[in-house]
This record gives C-alpha cells, structure tokens and sequence, in this order.
C-alpha cells in the first residue's frame, strides 16, 4: 500500500485537474495549420470563423411550389426574431423596414455618397413616384419621407448574402430554400447547437409541417452532426476495444487477475494525458478523445512486456531485465509523438501531447508499480530453453525498402502520394455535401471562395486601402470581370471619406431650397420631407462611425468576419461574387499589386501541404533525435542499421497498403504512419535483444500479445464511418502486423549485439 500511495496521489491530482478544466471542444479549425503568411492566417480563419462558416442553408420539399412559398415565408418570419441569427433570407424582398439597424439609419448618408445636386435629388424623387405607382404601404411612404434615396435598402440589399427577388428561391427540383446566417462562428458549437434547435422547434410549429420534409446544411450544422457522431463513435468503439482487449489479455495469459492490472497502467495513463492535454489547452478536442482510446493499443504493451517476462521469474527481476529495451522504445515513441507539437496544429499537437503524457504515465506506473502486484507465477505454456526458429529472412526488410522505392516510382510518376484538399479528411459524409451543393445551386452568390485581403497598419488604414480596392473594383465590374463585392467599408468607411461625404451635404437652407425646386412638377409636398431634412442637417455633425459601434448588434458578426486582427496588422476582406477568377486576379495584379488575391479552395490545399512539410520536417528532427538515443545505447552500429531498415521497410510497405485501400496520403496518414513508427521500433528492439533462449521466448510472446491488442485496438477504430478515424485505424492496424512480421523475420538469424 505504501508503494501505492504516490500513483493514487497522482491520479487523485489528475481527477482533480480534469474536474477543474476539462471541457470539450468540436471545433474542426482546431486541425488546421495556424500562423505562417498573411494568405494562411486568413483562409483559417475564413475557414473557422469568416462569413462563409455562418451560413446555414435550410431546404422545404415534399408540396407544390405555392405551399413551399408560404411555409418559406413563415419560416424567415419565426427565425427572424430569434437571437441565434443575425439574419434570414428566403429570396423575397420581405418587410425590410421592420428591421433596419439603427446605426445603418443614423450614418445612412455617410455610408453611401448621394447626390445633392438639384438634378440628383429631383431624379431620387421621380425614382420613388415610379415605386409608388406600384404600390408601397403607409410604412414605404414614411421611408421616402425620411430618405429620398432609399440608401437604407441600398445598403442592406448589398450586404445581403444573395441577392434578393420577388420570388422565393428554389433549387432545380422543386426544393425551397432559406439561408440563414448565424450570430456566431462554426467553430462555436453551442450556439450552432441553438441554431439547429431553433430551426427544429420553427419548423415543428409551421401548419404545414407534417407535410414537408426539412434539411439543413452549412459548417454550423456539420459540426453538431459531427460533435454527436464523435461522441457515439468514442463510446462504441472504446467500449469494443476495451473488450477485445480483454480476450487477447485472457487468451495470452489465461488469469483474470493480470486482466485487471494489466488495466492499471492504462487507466492512469488515460488520466494523465487528458489532465496534461486539459491543463495546457484549457479543452480536450472531441477528436483527441475520440483518439485517446488508442492508447489503449500502444500503453497496453508495456505491462505485456514484464507479464509475458515475468512467467517464471521474479516480475522485479523480468523488469530490471526489460527496461533498458523499455526505456528506449517508450522515450523513442515519447519522441515521435513529441514530434506532433510542432506541426503548427493545435489539434494535432493536442493528439501529441495526450498521447506523450499518457505514454509516460503508463510506463512510469509498470516501471514502479506494477512489479510489486506481480506475484512470480509459472504458466503451462511457460518458456522452455530452447530458441524459437523462424525463417531465413534477415534480407527481407532491405529488399522490402528497395521494392517499395521501385513502386513509390511507377504509382506517382505522374503525380504526388499525397492529397492535400480539405476534403479528403473531411468528416461529413458524401451525401450530406451532395444536399448542401444542390442547396447553394439556388443561390449562386453564396459562393465566397474568392477574396482580397487588404492589410494595413491600423483598421483605418486597412479601410482606406479597401476603398482605393473598391475604385479598381467599380472599374472591373463595368469590364465584366465580377458582378459585386461585399466589404466592411459598405458599413464603416474610412474616416476621411466620411468627413469628404458630410462636406458635400448641403447646409440645412441650400438642401431645403433644392427640395422645393426639385418636388416643383410633381405630388410630393416639400413639408412632407422635414425628416429627411432633420437627418440630413444631423449627418453633417455626427462623429465617424467606426466597426466597434456595431458591436452587439444585428450586424456584428457581419463586420467582426470582414476585419480581422492577425498578428501586428489590420486586414480587410472583400467577398467577390461572380468573378471571372483568371483575368481578374491577372488585372488586379497589375492595378493594385499589393492587394493579396486569395482563393479559398486553392489555398486550403496548399496550406495542408505545408502544413504536411511543417510535420515532414518535426518528425526527421525526431528521427534524428531517437538515432542519437539509440547510439548512446551503447548498441553496435550493426544493430542500429538494421532497426533503422526494419523499421524504414515497415513504414513503405504500410504507406503502400494505405495507398492501395485509400488512394493518395493525407496528413491523417502521416500521423498514423507516426503511429507505426513507434510501434515497429518497439517490436524490433525487443526482437534485436540478444539474451538466453528463455527471454527470447518471452520476448516473442510478449510481442504477439502486443501486436495482437494493437492490431485490434486499431482496427476497431479503423470500422469507424469518420474518414479520420478510418483512415488512422486502418493504416496503423495495418502497421503493426507488418511491423511485427519484419521484426521477427529478420531477427533470429542476426548477431548484433
């Protein structure tokens, strides 16, 4: 008991942690690569947080055109009033006016830049006889009254993320469809989760619900379906693995007493990573828990280890025996998983972290602990003192490394081994891409892939640059190059152009001599307009309005998307809509080259891929690191080339089966492929000891328990329908059974120590 109290204190430390900080996070942008160029910082971003992660697109079908109309309609009208939303469209102009930000009214003519002129204002007013003559309530004669130019509408209108109809939008086949924008980001899952309650509760209340059938696609509600998916995939397949463990602990060892020591390590383990990982990120990734269980495959090799030498033995004696070759392959997996800290990641390094500290709990507690709970026992099957044969194959890991070079060369003589799009990781199933593309069908400017970021030294220098952006802009537009843009600047220009646009507003008497000129001719009263210029003379004295004074209004999140603050700089984000992509950016270079073209699907790609490179490179640092480990092992150079090819062969063969069953590499595969790295040193470090016949037996045993557990704790994981989990399970169950095969082929025959 004495032995036991600093692991029980340790543990009771970690249980305190967790109780403390642990939270759980869903947020996918937490595996994007963070930091690098201006380019990568805004499409993560844009990615996690920018206007495009905020739409949600909800679809009604299963009735006629007319009663799709209708429940659209009443639909936008409950949503609309819901705080989860700062806006909801279904294609019709609707009441605007109902709903227009107060800070929008105010500024209104320092947002936009009327014309004051005599023959401006007289064309505003023949505009509005015009709209009038087609109808218009009591509530659209007091907007004219207010505002002659409507540049209230003009404005929402262009901030709109579609344009805006008479007519209710629907896809193709007869699907109508709402695009909602969320008050907050995709990566905050439980506001999203509020979103989607809240579009589940209105449509339950509509009259025609029980006829129709609702879907809803967007980041926001990608991200609660996978939030559940990752919790009911990490109890399932934790739960199998757990049990297949189990057996294989039964079937080696036939003594339920071991099954539950050897449950010791690994429950401490868990502990220690999820406190360490909690107490350093302040959450726990659903991922990273979703992960954790396959610890369970890798920690479980430790106590395996000192059971299978133990038969026989003193288990304190097995152990002194052991741990040199222990230490070295849990410190150069220590390293390997370290190597993940430094990919740029921050879920990734969350994945390195928990594992690393895990690692070292559970071999700290079979290392101090467990031999003390070990009583010497002899099995039937115990070690006899003859040697294991095995096959002549000490070449074999050799011609495995040369052959797979000769096939790595024929399968990507045209192209690389590597995928680097977003999407071949992507969690959310095809089907469910296939509903959100057929959704944006019906919206064609939803589509923000293109952007120009605009940096600057402070935001109103950030905003000054985008209006010199916009002048180029208005100019490519009249070529055809784009059909609009969206910028913060439509809301919050620089504050040298608003004083320019207060200075060109006539003074109260100028302004109201043109109103009785320009209402000469026609119905309109010139008393009718006091208002308009009440506002008028008003604007010529307020202060400039600046992004802040949106905040925690309607259009926060619309103004908090488009600036962002990114290291010391201020950048602007201008969304193009319709843009011809090539001869735009070709005219944008030559006109402004200091405005920053950025496509979002392009440079996804190449952010993963030197994302990719980033982790190339920690993992050779790594590899540098465990050689100059094993060379202070004092091993013969020998021994040290043949793990380094052994463990090399292993890698290739795995990359080539992974290839075969998924196509080209991900990054998930370079961290499975880490994965196996770990695992196959270990197994050919124990294989590569050179004692009596009797430990060798020991050895090939504790190895195939080892690999068995492992293979299965993977290969559950590996059943998972979440291409993450898929793809790590698969390729590292893979992994361990080559790793084990090499291992033990090449060994025997071998004097290397």
């Amino acid at each position: 008991m004495r032995r036991a109290l600093p692991w029980l204190l340790l543990a009771g430390a970690a249980i305190a942690v967790l109780a403390w900080r642990l939270q759980l996070s869903y947020d996918l942008g937490l595996f994007l690569p963070h930091g690098g160029e201006l380019e990568q910082q805004v499409v993560v971003e844009q990615m996690t947080s920018g206007p495009g992660s905020r739409l949600m697109l909800i679809g009604l079908s299963g009735a006629d055109r007319d009663t799709l109309a209708d429940a659209a309609r009443d639909l936008r009208d409950i949503l609309a009033n819901d705080p989860a939303f700062s806006q909801v469209r279904n294609g019709e102009s609707g009441d605007e006016l109902a709903s227009i930000p107060s800070t929008v009214g105010r500024y209104r003519f320092l947002l936009t830049d009327p014309d004051w002129s005599p023959n401006g204002l007289a064309n505003a007013l023949g505009a509005r006889m015009r709209d009038l003559a087609f109808g218009g309530g009591p509530e659209f004669v007091d907007l004219v009254a207010d505002d002659p130019y409507l540049t209230v509408i003009g404005t929402l209108e262009r901030l709109a993320p579609a344009a805006l109809t008479d007519e209710s939008w629907f896809t193709a086949d007869g699907t109508a469809v709402l695009l909602a924008e969320t008050a907050a980001p995709a990566s905050d899952i439980t506001a999203q989760r509020a979103a989607v309650g809240a579009i589940r509760t209105a449509f339950e209340i509509l009259d025609e619900a029980a006829l129709l059938r609702l879907e809803f696609t967007g980041p926001g509600a990608f991200g609660v379906e996978l939030q559940r998916t990752f919790r009911a995939e990490a109890q399932f397949r934790s739960t199998l693995a757990v049990a297949g463990l189990l057996v294989v602990l039964l079937l080696a060892y036939r003594r339920p007493r071991l099954v539950l020591i050897a449950g010791i390590p690994l429950g401490f383990g868990f502990l220690c990573g999820l406190a360490v990982t909690a107490l350093l990120f302040g959450e726990v990734h659903g991922i990273t828990l979703a992960f954790g269980f396959t610890l369970l495959g890798i920690a479980i090799d430790f106590p395996l280890h000192l059971f299978s030498h133990s038969r026989g033995s003193a288990p304190h004696r097995a152990m002194q025996r052991i741990w040199p070759t222990l230490r070295a392959g849990a410190v150069s997996t220590l390293l390997a998983y370290l190597a993940l800290a430094l990919s740029g990641s921050p879920g990734l390094a969350q994945l390195g972290t928990f594992t690393a500290a895990g690692l070292v709990g559970a071999v700290a507690v079979t290392r101090f602990w467990l031999p003390d709970l070990l009583p010497p026992f002899t099995s039937p099957d115990s070690p006899q003192d003859a040697a294991p044969q095995s096959p002549r194959l000490a070449f074999l890991p050799a011609l495995l490394v040369a052959g797979s070079a000769v096939v790595a060369v024929f399968l990507f003589i045209d192209g690389s081994p590597w995928h680097d799009a977003p999407e071949s990781i992507s969690p959310v199933p095809a089907e469910r891409l296939s509903a959100d593309h057929r959704l944006r069908g019906a919206l064609a400017s939803v589509d923000l892939r293109y952007q120009i970021a605009m940096p600057g030294a402070s935001v109103d220098d950030a905003l000054e640059r985008t209006e010199r952006l916009e002048t180029e802009l208005h100019a490519l537009r009249d070529d055809g190059l784009l059909a609009d843009w969206r910028a913060v600047t439509q809301l919050a220009p620089s504050r040298a152009t608003q004083r320019e646009r207060q200075q060109r507003i006539p003074e109260p008497p100028v302004l109201a001599a043109r109103l009785s000129e320009a209402v000469q001719g026609t119905p309109f009263d010139a008393a009718a307009f006091a208002p308009f210029l009440d506002a008028a003379a008003m604007a010529r004295t307020l202060p400039p309005v600046v992004p802040v004074d949106y905040r925690g209004g309607p259009l926060d999140s619309w103004v908090e998307s488009r600036l962002l603050a990114l290291d010391e700089e201020q950048v602007s984000l201008v969304s193009l809509i319709g843009p011809d992509p090539e001869r735009l950016r070709e005219q944008l270079a030559t006109r402004m080259p200091e405005a920053h073209w950025i496509d979002l699907k392009t440079a996804s790609a190449g952010l993963f891929a030197s994302f990719r490179t980033g982790v190339l490179r920690a993992i050779g640092i790594a590899a540098v690191l465990i050689a100059l480990l094993l060379a202070l092992q004092q091993l013969r150079a020998t021994r040290i080339l043949w793990l380094v090819t052994t463990v090399g062969a292993a890698l290739a063969a795995t990359a080539l089966v992974a290839i075969a069953l998924h196509g080209p590499l991900t990054i998930v595969h370079l961290v499975a492929l880490l994965l196996v790295f770990g695992l196959g040193l270990d197994y050919a470090l124990f294989f590569s000891r050179t004692d009596t016949p009797t430990d060798r037996r020991s050895t090939l045993h504790s190895v195939t328990a080892c690999t068995a557990s492992t293979t299965l704790a993977f290969g559950i994981l590996g059943a998972s329908s979440v291409p993450f989990l898929h793809y790590i399970g698969t390729t590292t169950a893979v992994g361990s059974l080559v790793s084990f095969a090499l291992a033990f082929a090449g060994s025997r025959r071998l004097q290397l120590s």
